[in-house]
């Protein structure tokens, strides 16, 4: 099993998936991996500032009430559920039946490799690594919803574009209409 061409996971987790208590899993990843991005964003805010570099002129403000680390946690913790909303929303158009349980797996599996990359974020260059974690994400989630979802192989880089970007999105603009 390779990092990049993951192949025998999504056979780990199509198994694993028949387990009792599979759902309880996949839904406690994203509440336990954005708290610990969260906690690692916060302290580098917090302790590892980089006030000190004049000509970038970064200075993040205080977060006394603790809303910003509120909407973090749950944009990061939100984020695969939302994904996984909509892509079982579009898996008509792609052929597939609607599978919700293999459409959280893909999200949340392939979410993983950004949740172990966050940690970095303790401080700022750790942001460099998130953007590869990224790329290897939408490895993990192509190939995840051509085995598990059965989306065609020459269309899953759009479905999967199309997840992310739409539940960016109204990620984004919950976070607007209501900010916690």
């Amino acid at each position: 099993m390779s990092i990049f061409e993951p192949e025998g996971l999504w056979e780990a987790v199509r198994e694993r998936m028949q387990r009792p208590g599979a759902i309880g899993w996949l839904l406690l990843i994203p509440i336990v991996g954005a708290l610990a991005v969260t906690i690692a964003v916060e302290m580098g805010v917090r302790v590892f500032t980089t006030e000190w570099n004049a000509v970038i002129g970064y200075s993040a403000r205080p977060d006394d009430d603790g809303a910003r680390l509120r909407l973090v946690w749950a944009a990061l913790a939100v984020a695969p559920l939302a994904q996984a909303a909509t892509g079982l929303l579009i898996l008509p158009l792609y052929g597939s039946r609607r599978r919700a349980r293999a459409a959280l797996a893909v999200a949340v599996v392939g979410t993983i490799p950004l949740y172990v990359a966050g940690l970095s974020l303790v401080l700022l260059p750790g942001i460099l690594l998130v953007l590869v974690a990224f790329f290897v994400s939408l490895v993990w989630w192509i190939t995840g919803a051509r085995q598990l979802l059965e989306v065609p192989q020459a269309e899953a880089p759009e479905f999967v574009t199309i997840t992310v970007l739409a539940a960016s999105s109204a990620l984004i603009l919950c976070s607007t209409a209501f900010p916690l």
